[in-house]
């Protein structure tokens, strides 16, 4: 029996010191049946030349390019590119454990759910902490008592994205929880594996430090938006 395909979004954006080792990772997973989608974000590094040196090699791998409109576009890119049936993500300054990929897919074979993910690790310099996140649980993620799981260890059936849709471009901070609260609102189950297979890399350059100030306030903004419809599902009568 063939193995459903997978399509891996990578946005990347002036990540040439860092994105050899997202597709070696890439490269090293257990699970062969993928494609990658790098979209460059209009980088002024090498952060193209370097994805296309490994794309000549490797025929899984295809790399596009945009001008510069920030991660959710990028995002959005790859959907529009992606061919799989189930659609994960890597962003280009992480990495992630070898086995992580086929354990999430084989957990979306095996359990009634249409999105799994992972815990993480995270990497500042040589050191490695590992973060305990947690699965998703709806309830307190809309009542704004947990900030929800691993957005990148997010790995989902594709259809998942036919119905909850793209990430939004407006927000350039927290489109990805912009992206789960919608996903919640849709009605998606949601499962989790308790291993660190995904890595975050922390450091000075990263969307998750420099506008962490605003991807708060933004994702405060959306829990908000979000939060009546869902109360409303959530009481209606079954």
């Amino acid at each position: 029996m063939s193995m459903p395909l997978i399509s891996v979004m990578m946005p990347a954006w002036n990540a040439s010191w860092f994105i050899s080792d997202a597709i070696k990772s890439m490269q090293a997973q257990t699970y062969k049946d993928w494609q990658l989608i790098i979209v460059d974000d209009g980088s002024d590094d090498l952060t193209k030349e370097i994805a296309q040196s490994h794309a000549n090699n490797d025929s899984r791998i295809i790399v596009d390019q945009i001008d510069h409109a920030g991660c959710p576009s990028a995002r959005n890119k790859c959907l529009e590119i992606a061919t799989g049936d189930i659609i994960a993500r890597l962003d280009a300054d992480d990495t992630h454990e070898p086995i992580r990929l086929e354990s999430q897919v084989q957990y979306l074979l095996d359990c009634d759910v249409d999105i799994v993910t992972c815990e993480m690790t995270w990497l500042k310099g040589i050191v490695k902490l590992q973060k305990h996140v947690g699965a998703m649980d709806i309830d307190k993620y809309m009542a704004g008592e947990s900030n929800g799981p691993v957005c990148a260890s997010t790995v989902a059936w594709s259809r998942v994205y036919d119905v909850v849709g793209a990430f939004k471009t407006t927000q350039l901070a927290g489109s990805d929880g912009d992206w789960n609260f919608r996903a919640v609102v849709a009605g998606m189950r949601w499962g989790h594996l308790p291993y660190h297979w995904y890595n975050q890399r922390r450091h000075a350059g990263q969307l998750s430090q420099s506008m962490r100030g605003m991807q708060r306030k933004t994702h405060e903004e959306a829990r908000a938006r979000y939060k009546e419809q869902y109360e409303s599902l959530r009481d209606r009568p079954r």
